[in-house]
């Protein structure tokens, strides 16, 4: 047990600072003297870990023996004092005090501060002594935790705590090692959360779960999520408790971090079909042509952040998110954008995708990803364009709007209509309409293969006013009408 010794000549912050310690840190055994007589024989007799006193209570003349007696026994030091002087911060220094704390004494740093020395002093131990420690007092071992083995005689439950960052688990192990729960607790450290055993009776684990996450606040800002599982449902092993909080976790996933879960029973998800919808995908494909950034973040926030339970599978949604990257890729393509350093940025949001722990930083990582893309889309003259590409590259733009005209283009293009229609008559052998439905029924064959919109939905969002007029262009185009192309297509698949 973490022994600490306070002594200071006022009665009442005497007091206060071993209820404040008491209270706190319930498994530590806090003593107090009140003058310098009663502080060295508490010294002596009770020989603590840390002593937190006021420096005006040793005497000068006594100055030399307090010395001596806090070296033979060693503690940690923590000096109070009501002048912030020069020879004050001296004699603290003279003394090897870990910390100096004016008064009025905040409890924050007080508390701060005593927590930070046990715990350094924990890490202290050598490794050796501390893994052979561990080994001789832990009742349960790895081997149960991954394989069916029968249920522990004594009741337990379990707790995970899991970093946002997978790679801050170590940290998060050594922290666990030097903090005091009021029960003895076993801790093992796993690929993606630290999972931990304790007695059942006697202890409020929700409230020590929150004492563990504010101390650690304290030394660190990775974030961390703290899961609690007493075995209300099914067998009462060390395998189901592990499945059991890697599947609380998972809540994290919508929830976020800083937070502990204790549910009376596991979640259970909501079914859904991950893939887009006909309509969903006619939607996108209008978000996407009028780069509609303001639409598109309306539509993440209905579908993915503000889910309540029961939620999807986190899984599902990886699946659905990933089924609307592949509309984005589909119009970088038409843009020819799918290379150089926009081909990083869309590798890193498809790696951001499949593993990042939080939904809404996946979305806030998409919608950055497609305003990306459309700033490069309008930014035009990054492209480099002659006047006939940037008439090409209006009609790319704009071929979904049923409303375009060469008049519009010759505007973009900053030429006259007549110049714009001679110069395509030159340079491509063809008109401006002819130009537009062709790149209209191109992208209308894209949605025949890889979509399941019908033959109306895919004509009016590639532009044309109305279907009849759309089967005369694509049959003229590609020699067959828009059903029998999509018939054809899929049974050359199959």
């Amino acid at each position: 047990m973490y022994k600490v010794l306070v002594a200071n000549r006022d009665e009442y912050d005497t007091k206060g600072i071993e209820w404040l310690l008491k209270s706190s840190m319930n498994a530590w055994d806090v003593e107090s003297a009140e003058d310098e007589a009663g502080l060295i024989k508490k010294l002596e007799t009770f020989q603590p870990d840390l002593l937190i006193f006021e420096l005006d209570l040793i005497k000068e003349d006594r100055y030399s023996s307090f010395l001596k007696t806090i070296q033979i026994i060693g503690p940690d030091l923590i000096a109070l004092t009501m002048e912030a002087t020069f020879s004050q911060a001296k004699r603290a220094i003279d003394m090897g005090v870990a910390d100096l704390i004016l008064k009025p004494i905040s409890a924050d740093i007080l508390l701060k501060s005593a927590r930070n020395i046990q715990r350094r002093q924990k890490l202290k131990a050598p490794a050796a002594e501390k893994s052979t420690s561990v080994a001789a007092e832990k009742a349960f071992n790895y081997q149960n935790i991954f394989l069916e083995a029968s249920e522990p005689a004594e009741p337990f439950l379990s707790m995970g705590i899991k970093t946002e960052n997978v790679l801050e688990l170590p940290m998060l192990y050594e922290f666990l090692e030097s903090h005091a729960f009021q029960k003895p607790a076993d801790f093992f450290i796993l690929s993606d959360m630290v999972l931990i055993f304790a007695e059942k009776s006697g202890v409020s684990w929700k409230e020590e779960s929150v004492r563990f996450m504010r101390n650690w606040q304290e030394t660190s800002a990775e974030p961390i999520a703290i899961s609690i599982y007493t075995a209300q449902e099914g067998p009462n092993t060390l395998k189901s408790h592990y499945d059991a909080n890697r599947k609380l976790m998972e809540l994290t996933f919508f929830r976020g971090f800083n937070q502990v879960i204790e549910e009376n029973s596991l979640p259970k998800w909501l079914s859904i079909d991950p893939f887009l919808t006909p309509e969903e995908q006619s939607s996108w494909i209008d978000f996407l042509n009028q780069a509609d950034l303001e639409g598109i973040k309306s539509w993440f926030s209905k579908e993915f952040l503000i889910l309540e339970d029961p939620y999807p599978e986190p899984g599902l949604i990886r699946i659905r998110l990933t089924s609307i990257l592949a509309q984005i890729r589909r119009h970088m393509k038409t843009f020819r954008l799918a290379g150089g350093e926009m081909e990083k940025e869309y590798l890193r949001l498809f790696q951001t995708i499949l593993y990042s722990p939080l939904i809404y930083r996946i979305i806030n990582e998409m919608i950055s990803f497609i305003s990306y893309v459309f700033e490069t889309i309008r930014s035009d003259k990054k492209l480099k364009l002659d006047l006939t590409d940037r008439v090409q590259f209006f009609i790319e733009t704009n071929y979904w709007d049923s409303s375009v005209t060469l008049e519009r283009a010759a505007e973009y293009a900053d030429r006259n209509p007549n110049y714009i229609s001679s110069m395509l008559a030159k340079k491509c052998g063809k008109s401006f309409r002819e130009l537009l439905n062709e790149t209209r029924i191109r992208q209308s064959s894209k949605l025949l293969l890889e979509s399941e919109m019908s033959i109306k939905e895919i004509s009016s969002a590639c532009g044309f006013r109305n279907q009849q007029y759309f089967n005369k262009v694509f049959s003229k185009i590609k020699g067959m009408p828009p059903k029998q192309f999509r018939k054809s297509l899929h049974n050359t698949s199959f």
